[in-house]
């Protein structure tokens, strides 16, 4: 009866010493989100570090480029008349006319400039605008035509920054060649731009042909405002890795590992303005679209995805560990569980480090294999055998292979992460189904 009870007790022993154990693994494992969440917080630090060295690069070469336009602007007179109808006084008040068609051809040149370790991409860019204003028709708008003040009108186009023009612009008006002065009188386009004054002369009653000629600089993106009553734009470039924005996507779109293609095609009907109006009665900086360049080695982003997976890992490889324990029966003390969990981080800093040098590839292969290596050195030291430092190493090893491959992926790593999960569940509840966790 004696030899009984003992027997009892020592599995109630064993199984209490079982259940700390589990805790104590537990309480490490919420200890090490406190480095875990420091390691994030440098990623966003050295993050922000970049964007601000990027932002001071555009500064320096030229901001992201909007296009808007050409508009063309004739000022005229409203006199107010009292109920007698003598004038009380004449307000001064524009009437804005958009093209017909609108035709941009362009080209971007990617350039990648450098600050310290940090890396910008801007571009140069070549752009042909080219298209037709039907005759003026201030009666659209109930305007006399004795009221328009003829010699005051004007043509505008709104650029993003002023800084990144690149050569002398030119208007071609049916022939005859005007050129551009920085700034505009009306701001119905945006703040910064370029204008012209259209003698009288030239405001023929017939539809006029323009063509104008521009280079410019930018840095991340180009955009472009649909004021024709048909806007077609013909943008190319060798970045492989574009990404379209705004209000209107590409009818067409061709990307390949020498570029992209991209083609649109916006009608009037799209917009909520008329192709004439006056004043500032509508917002035709509502409807911009373009193109970015994506960054795709933005290793930043990559690190920070990365980090997310680092407590699962930890677990995985804490949970290798026990199970050894419990299997194996060789014991492994909490502070061996402590640095294995720290070694594992000090993989993120590895590969943030790294990655801002060499790129995030390169970065992963270095800082996983330094680690599985030192992983399996150290293991060595408590676990009975060679066979099982490299048993239970290997598992650490699948598990940074699974989150790189996951890294890869876009669309499906959230399914692929998943199913992956599901594998690792049901791996483990086959190889501990005849465990007896009482004896």
């Amino acid at each position: 009866m004696k030899t009984q009870e003992l027997i009892t007790e020592k599995v109630k022993s064993q199984s209490f010493r079982l259940s700390i154990k589990l805790i104590t693994i537990g309480l490490i494992i919420l200890i090490l989100l406190i480095p875990k969440m420091m390691i994030t917080g440098l990623i966003n630090e050295r993050q922000f570090t970049s964007e601000s060295a990027q932002m001071e690069v555009a500064e320096s070469w030229s901001n992201p480029q909007i296009i808007r336009g050409p508009i063309l602007t004739i000022p005229y007179v409203e006199k107010i008349l009292d109920k007698d109808g003598k004038l009380v006084k004449e307000e001064i008040h524009q009437f804005h006319m958009l093209p017909k068609s609108l035709n941009i051809q362009g080209e971007l040149f990617p350039k990648e400039l450098n600050r310290s370790i940090y890396r910008s991409i801007v571009y140069e860019s070549t752009l042909q605008i080219d298209g037709q204003f039907e005759p003026v028709d201030p009666e659209s708008q109930q305007i006399k035509s004795e009221n328009i003040l003829w010699d005051k009108a004007s043509l505008s186009i709104a650029i993003g920054d002023l800084r990144g023009i690149s050569s002398a612009v030119e208007l071609e008006w049916n022939k005859q060649t005007i050129p551009f002065q920085p700034g505009m009188t009306d701001r119905v386009l945006g703040t910064n731009g370029i204008s012209l004054h259209l003698p009288r002369t030239v405001l023929q009653d017939s539809t006029v042909n323009f063509n104008i000629a521009l280079k410019l600089k930018g840095s991340t993106s180009m955009s472009f405002a649909p004021v024709g009553e048909t806007t077609s734009v013909h943008l190319k470039s060798s970045w492989n890795d574009p990404g379209f924005q705004g209000l209107f996507l590409p009818e067409n779109r061709e990307i390949s590992k020498d570029g992209f293609i991209a083609d649109w095609k916006v009608l009037n009907y799209n917009c909520d303005f008329p192709q004439s109006f006056s004043d500032n009665s509508y917002d035709l900086k509502s409807s911009d679209f373009g193109v970015t360049l994506v960054d795709m080695a933005d290793h930043y982003q990559k690190n920070e995805r990365s980090a997310k997976y680092g407590i699962m890992i930890i677990v995985l490889v804490f949970l290798s560990f026990f199970l050894n324990e419990i299997i194996y029966k060789q014991r492994v003390h909490p502070f061996q569980y402590v640095l294995v969990g720290f070694a594992i981080l000090i993989f993120y800093l590895l590969l943030l480090s790294f990655s801002e040098h060499v790129g995030f590839n390169p970065a992963y292969l270095i800082a996983a294999v330094s680690v599985i290596l030192m992983v399996l050195i150290y293991s060595r030291s408590f676990l009975s055998s060679w066979l099982n430092s490299i048993a239970l190493t290997s598992i650490l090893s699948i598990a940074f292979l699974f989150i790189f491959i996951l890294l890869q992926l876009e669309s499906f790593a959230l399914l692929v992460g998943s199913i992956g999960l599901f594998v690792i569940l049901g791996i483990t509840m086959y190889f501990t189904r005849k465990i007896n966790w009482y004896e």
